[in-house]
């Protein structure tokens, strides 16, 4: 059954439709034959995930950041009992019914903890660094050694063991992957230890001093922000100052115990919290975020490749635009290819 209505371009939206079995898709008046109308986007990336906890959403107490995913905190003595892949599946099935074809997760826990994706995504009909949909994982040594997979997603400043998060970001670039690293969430952290690890990307920045976010621009270093997860802690990324400086900013919804994975609810929050943001801008960063770091990662040979698609929302307002803010609107269908 085709899909018709607006359809959104790089020049804004336009009356087209999609053919979600043959991936053909066109201007103006669809061919003759059954429809589903609605508001048709390119699919979500959500670039910034802990899928692992999923399941101890509604569990976990009313405590300060650090106390509550430090390395002795709630997070990590709940991980320890639970079936993390089960809560990676979990995860994975409530991305993709809310239209997210690409994730970058954060794999706590070695080894074992890429062990559990990949059961996870198994079950959830999810692809691992290759296919659609896809997760793309970013793991962590348990003792700075050896890294897990090829790419390294790192904890902040304060929680990495002295050397640990430099040997884990080495073996990255040996292995040919990525380096991300929460930054600067809760207390500003020094830039010159941040860069010691080389990263490409950085997650939050809450706290980076203007002069700070200067020099991440002029890095060209992309960044990540959660804007509904930090809201938990009283925390607000500087979307704003990014945007002005030219950084490439993805959006993530970080911990799955404490937001869901829906970017949907994502993109609202985010017109709530940001209002003077075009909300163009905010729809781009959830269907393009993140772009140019990840372009570049191809292009050096350092993920494979990204997945894409449709997704048909559902229209209850006459401008397309205010219906995908529209808290009532809903994902009617999803369509992931690999592009």
């Amino acid at each position: 059954m085709l899909w018709t209505g607006p359809v959104l371009t790089a020049n804004g939206f336009v009356d087209g439709w999609f053919d979600p079995d043959s991936g053909e898709k066109g201007d103006g008046k669809p061919p003759p034959g059954p429809a589903m109308d609605g508001v048709i986007l390119p699919s979500f990336r959500n670039c910034h995930t802990h899928l692992g906890d999923t399941l101890a959403r509604g569990e976990a107490p009313d405590e300060p950041l650090a106390e509550l995913v430090g390395p002795n905190g709630f997070k990590h003595r709940w991980l320890s009992g639970a079936d993390v892949a089960a809560s990676i599946t979990a995860g994975l099935r409530e991305a993709a019914g809310s239209g997210t074809a690409l994730i970058l997760d954060f794999r706590e826990g070695g080894e074992p903890g890429l062990e559990q994706l990949s059961r996870g995504a198994t079950n959830a009909g999810w692809c691992v660094e290759q296919g659609a949909p896809q997760v793309i994982p970013f793991g962590r040594a348990n003792d700075g050694w050896p890294l897990p997979g090829r790419n390294a997603g790192l904890p902040g400043l304060k929680d990495l063991a002295p050397g640990a998060g430099q040997r884990m970001a080495i073996e990255a670039r040996v292995l040919g992957g990525l380096v991300a690293l929460h930054f600067s969430e809760v207390e500003r952290e020094p830039i010159e230890l941040m860069l010691e690890h080389e990263p490409d990307f950085l997650i939050h920045l809450c706290n980076c001093s203007d002069k700070d976010l200067r020099a991440i621009a002029e890095m060209r270093l992309g960044v990540v922000i959660c804007p509904r997860s930090n809201a938990r802690f009283g925390l607000r990324p500087p979307l704003e100052e990014l945007l002005a400086l030219g950084v490439d900013v993805g959006l993530g919804t970080d911990n799955g115990m404490l937001c869901t994975l829906d970017m949907l609810a994502e993109l609202r929050f985010c017109r709530e919290t940001f209002p003077d943001v075009a909300p163009e801008v905010l729809l781009q960063l959830a269907c393009q975020g993140l772009d140019e770091t990840l372009k570049k990662a191809i292009e050096c040979n350092r993920i494979v490749g990204l997945p894409g698609g449709r997704i048909l929302l559902s229209q209850l307002q006459a401008d397309p635009l205010e219906a995908v803010f529209d808290p009532r609107t809903k994902v009617l269908a999803t369509r992931f290819t690999c592009e």
